[in-house]
């Protein structure tokens, strides 16, 4: 039995047995005032439920109408940027335009494209999925009679809706479903972008589009959303040009269910009370379906809960008891009234109903109200059993007798505490032999064996940094010291890895060829990172260093050679790819090879702008398959100006936390961006820009970078 359990039972012995003893001194005094507290209680409680409920409604119904008069505000913005879009001067800047077409296809959809949990599209099978949508970017989609050279220049002027369109939805995220604008020459453009358009639609077919029109200003609907069955709220408004000549009609959608997440029923009616949303219909012919139910909800009322019926379901207004009801709603009031209903006395609780807007209803069973007094009348009755004679007196001897146990027991807990104190703080001045010696038969003797185990594994884990720590200054010691100086060339190497070890790596190694001498460039990467990545690097840097004297001229035999040697030498789960490549100053070419380390980047300074190539490998990694063949690659040739990258998959692989990869188009840009600049500029900037892109993300593998940048004259100083 633990510490806790034992003192508990005692304290419970001590005190509740004299408390008891003394309830039964004071039988007939609590007996009078319990009754009359129960009565009271009960007319309490029940006033509270009924202005709870008022309050609920009132307030949720007051809820309603701020969200409504949000979402007419957000339409109006929405439509006034729309027509400034069109009265303004033609953009300077193209902005990029999605059509629908584009969404559907693989190769021309947006980068962005992701699963959106708020929008929802019936599978083959009839089940909901999320939808693939674009946050950054409109869909475009034109009518079947709509010329797209016609239309380009409104096409472009829309295109900046999308900064609209985002910031309304900053107003209150996840309130709008869809937002869109439908122009009288038959261009459609919604946000966020999606695909998936039928072939025959036309919006300005659409309910929306031609009552908005006709109405010539905000018009709202309640509508059954056909692909999802949720209930939606449309707002749309119609949008003129300076002289009055229609331009088109812009609305946006509202899940309808996200107007409720503010809805709480109080915990204690959870489960048996049931809110719904009703609507009163403005005919006046059928009393049974006088009263529409839009949405119900049977639990706690969170958004996720409210549904929609799945047949049309409507309150019978006809009935006698529901006449006092019928009354108040066609007379625009709020009440509380207790009824029967369906065969139960229930609170009825509803809003105020107005134009035949949505409004809120609640039913609770009257029983549920009132079982608070019942169970404080069932308290007072136990309580009057039990009796409460003597209670003063043995309720200070029980407090003495805790009192005094306590102090008795404080001196058990305390003393193993300073035991823990006392080595703790050796341990954390490097004593790993630190132990206590605690026996109490409870949780605190388990906490010094746990303690005791602790030095032994801290000191392995000290052992441990210290060996990782010396692993590290070792590998780096296997890297370039310096960058060498290479006439008409500059030149830079940079590896980081994410842990204390990892297996990138990067080298310069000054070849002697006849009477020229050239320099050679490797970049390499073996899989994983770690003590067993590193160790695989430095024996494929020993084996280049000791085959390179013999096969410097034949790059595709050293690649082979490294890679048979390799898989003697490695298990089938390690492999490593591999760029090699023998620079000549003089004659500004690269002779390379490679084994799966690709792509590799090209910059040309060549036309003005430049532009950059993305050269791809044809060789394998290295240490897969013993007998694996290597060719030379194509000669580079560079021009002054020119600029290789030779990277690890580390760099363009890099993660956010949004889940984005750096990639390769956003290297390439700032290769471009930076290609006037020296190459340990461009470095630094590529790996500023890859950490600014990470944020607080944990770097998950290594980065290797290797510059190389053709000079624009010759530099007569500098040699290999």
């Amino acid at each position: 039995m633990n510490f806790r359990t034992k003192l508990l039972l005692l304290l419970l012995t001590f005190t509740l047995l004299p408390l008891g003893l003394s309830f039964l001194a004071q039988r007939s005094l609590v007996s009078y005032y319990g009754n009359k507290l129960a009565e009271d209680t009960h007319t309490l409680i029940n006033d509270n439920a009924v202005n709870l409920l008022h309050v609920l409604v009132d307030d949720y119904g007051r809820i309603l109408s701020r969200d409504h008069a949000m979402a007419r505000f957000a339409l109006q913005a929405q439509a006034q940027a729309v027509r400034q879009a069109f009265v303004a001067p033609q953009p300077k800047f193209q902005t990029p335009v999605y059509l629908a077409g584009d969404f559907d296809h693989p190769f021309r959809q947006p980068a962005d494209l992701s699963l959106s949990p708020l929008h929802l599209r019936r599978d083959q099978d009839g089940s909901l999925q999320p939808m693939a949508v674009s946050w950054n970017h409109q869909v475009f989609y034109l009518s079947a009679d709509t010329n797209p050279a016609e239309v380009a220049d409104q096409l472009q002027r829309l295109a900046d809706m999308t900064r609209i369109y985002r910031s309304l939805q900053q107003i209150e995220p996840d309130l709008f479903l869809w937002q869109y604008t439908a122009l009288t020459t038959g261009v459609h453009s919604s946000y966020p972008g999606k695909g998936g358009y039928p072939e025959d639609y036309d919006p300005r077919r659409r309910q929306w589009y031609q009552q908005a029109v006709i109405n010539g200003g905000t018009v709202q609907q309640v509508l059954t959303d056909v692909t999802t069955g949720s209930l939606i709220l449309t707002l749309a408004q119609p949008v003129y040009d300076d002289e009055g000549e229609l331009l088109g009609v812009t609305a946006l959608d509202i899940d309808y269910r996200k107007l409720f997440t503010d809805w709480n029923i109080p915990a204690q009616w959870h489960g048996v009370t049931r809110s719904m949303i009703m609507r009163l219909n403005s005919d006046q012919s059928d009393p049974t379906r006088q009263l529409e139910i839009l949405l119900t909800n049977q639990d706690n009322a969170v958004a996720r809960d409210w549904a929609m019926p799945l047949t049309p379901e409507f309150i019978d207004l006809s009935d006698p008891q529901l006449e006092p009801v019928a009354h108040d709603l066609l007379q625009g009031r709020s009440a509380v009234r207790k009824i029967e209903y369906a065969g139960e006395e229930v609170l009825f609780a509803y809003g105020v109903s107005t134009d035949a807007s949505p409004f809120p209803l609640v039913m609770v069973p009257y029983e549920q109200v009132i079982a608070p007094a019942a169970r404080a009348r069932q308290a007072v009755n136990r309580q009057i059993t039990l009796g409460l004679s003597f209670s003063a007196l043995l309720t200070l001897v029980a407090v003495l007798a805790a009192s005094l146990l306590a102090l008795r027991h404080a001196r058990r807990v305390t003393d193993p505490i300073t035991q823990l104190a006392t080595a703790a703080q050796q341990l954390t001045q490097g004593n790993f032999d630190a132990r206590v010696d605690i026996r109490t038969n409870d949780e605190l003797q388990n906490l010094g064996e746990i303690f005791n185990g602790l030095g032994c594994r801290l000191e392995e884990r000290e052992q441990l940094k210290q060996s990782l720590a010396l692993a590290k200054e070792i590998q780096q010691q296997l890297l370039p010291h310096n960058t060498p100086h290479c006439n008409n060339f500059e030149l830079i190497g940079v590896s980081r890895y994410c842990d204390e070890t990892g297996g990138d790596y990067y080298d310069f190694i000054s070849l002697k060829e006849a009477d020229n001498t050239t320099l050679g460039v490797v970049v390499g990467d073996v899989s994983g990172h770690g003590i067993g990545a590193a160790l695989v690097m430095a024996s494929a840097r020993g084996m280049l260093h000791a085959l390179i004297n013999h096969h410097s001229s034949d790059l595709p035999g050293l690649a082979a050679e490294v890679n048979r040697q390799l898989c003697r030498s490695t298990d089938d789960s390690s492999f490593m790819t591999l760029f090699f490549g023998t620079l000549d100053p003089e004659q500004r070419t690269l002779n390379w090879v490679s084994a799966g380390q690709a792509p590799v980047f090209l910059y040309r300074a060549q036309p003005p702008g430049g532009q950059i190539v993305e050269l791809q490998s044809s060789g394998i990694p290295l240490g897969i398959i013993a007998a694996g063949d290597y060719e030379m690659e194509p000669a580079i040739h560079f021009n002054p100006g020119d600029i290789l990258l030779i990277g690890t998959d580390g760099i363009w692989e890099t993660h956010n936390f949004a889940g984005e990869i750096f990639g390769t188009s956003r290297l390439c840009d700032i290769l471009r961006q930076s290609a006037e600049l020296p190459v340990d500029n461009i470095a630094e900037r590529i790996f500023a820009e890859l950490d600014q892109f990470r944020g607080d993300r944990t770097v998950d593998d290594d980065r290797t970078l290797v510059l190389i940048k053709a000079t624009s004259a010759l530099n007569t100083n500098q040699t290999l």
